[in-house]
């Protein structure tokens, strides 16, 4: 359903619904109805004009229509919020001007920055940079300062990366943890299209595992056999927990018809 102007007048104004009431009509969210309301100057209450500048209206279609500034510099430049100037403007009666239809040069064509600005410009555009070494060659590299910061090991390529990784590679104390386990569970997941395959479960969770048909502890020469791991959605990988071997005449006849 589209948000009309006739609709949101009837419905905000003349028979006085929330914004709640609205929302669940239309299945619009809250805010998009509020923010509907801002650009179509609907509201329940008329604007209460003041003093203020920016309530004149002679000045503020000076500022607005003759110049032509946005309403969010206009906002900016006398310290209101956004929404209070195009209020004002809705008000009034003119046309909104989209972002694109802003002169965004105008501010600044013609005009020339300082010595002290130029400074400045340059001195930004400048990324800050150190001399270290790497860890691996001792080779001095030229880093900017937050990848130096990042960490505390740095690389003149990512030949040294890898080099460095081998020579410290760190054995993990549990199987679970290797990269050849990530590796066979991605590759068992692949397989059983990330579901699963417990017979009679039908469930589409994503909370899965990959479980071992045949006991990695007992059986380590198969461990990473993709035909010794089926993935089991969480309830049925509780379910084996102390039963695997009740488990293994079943997943065995499952895993075989995959692999047919």
């Amino acid at each position: 359903m589209e948000l009309t102007h006739e609709y949101l007048y009837q419905r905000y104004v003349v028979e006085g619904a929330t914004v709640s009431q609205i929302s669940a009509e239309t299945q619009y969210t809250k805010d998009q109805i509020r923010g509907k309301l801002r650009r179509l100057g609907i509201r329940k209450k008329p604007i209460r004009l003041t003093d203020q500048p920016y309530d004149d209206k002679d000045w503020l279609y000076h500022q607005y229509m003759v110049l032509e500034k946005g309403y969010t510099v206009i906002a900016n430049e006398v310290g209101v919020s956004y929404t209070t100037i195009l209020s004002r403007i809705l008000h009034f009666g003119w046309p909104v001007r989209g972002h694109h239809d802003i002169d965004k040069g105008e501010p600044r064509r013609g005009k020339k920055h300082g010595e002290e600005s130029l400074l400045k410009i340059r001195q930004t555009r400048q990324r800050k940079r150190v001399m270290t070494k790497c860890t691996y060659c001792q080779l001095k590299i030229e880093l900017v300062v937050s990848s130096f910061k990042k960490s505390r090991n740095n690389f003149c390529n990512q030949v040294c990366f890898k080099n460095y990784l081998e020579e410290n590679r760190v054995v993990p104390d549990r199987i679970t943890d290797s990269a050849e386990y990530k590796h066979w569970r991605m590759r068992v997941y692949k397989r059983d299209g990330y579901r699963c395959k417990m017979p009679g479960c039908y469930s589409q969770s994503r909370d899965i595992a990959a479980h071992h048909v045949y006991p990695k502890k007992k059986y380590p020469q198969i461990q990473f056999d993709t035909s010794n791991g089926i993935t089991l959605c969480k309830p049925c990988h509780e379910k084996t927990y102390g039963r695997e071997e009740q488990f293994i005449p079943m997943l065995v006849r499952v895993v075989q018809t995959m692999d047919d």
